[in-house]
């Protein structure tokens, strides 16, 4: 599995609330500060709808960086290793494969607990 972004995907909210609701995710609306983080993974997939700013996406296995900006959605499977930046941060909803009020604890989960 890797990271995707498909460009001009989405019009509005409401399209990337449908297209959510039609995966059986769980929406969740989030506005990210700037940030270059560390590379980590999720335990959860999500579809990723950015509304505004731009984020530089590593997908670390294939060692590529995407970039994705409004209109954008980015696909990110659960247990893929990537990193994100955003000089200015970015406010996305995102469609996610577990409900965000059931996560407890840190989401950016380290490289190394793949291994195991």
């Amino acid at each position: 599995m890797k990271i995707t972004v498909h460009p001009g995907h989405f019009k509005n909210r409401a399209q990337a609330y449908d297209e959510i609701e039609i995966a059986a995710l769980y929406p969740a609306d989030f506005k990210v500060p700037p940030v270059d983080n560390d590379n980590h993974w999720h335990e959860f997939s999500s579809q990723i709808y950015i509304l505004e700013g731009e984020l530089h996406i590593t997908d670390v296995d294939q060692d590529k960086t995407l970039v994705a900006g409004p209109g954008a959605r980015v696909d990110v499977p659960a247990r893929v290793v990537h990193q994100e930046k955003s000089g200015q941060g970015y406010t996305v909803i995102a469609g996610m494969s577990v409900d965000p009020a059931s996560l407890d604890g840190p989401t950016d989960l380290d490289p190394k607990l793949l291994e195991k």
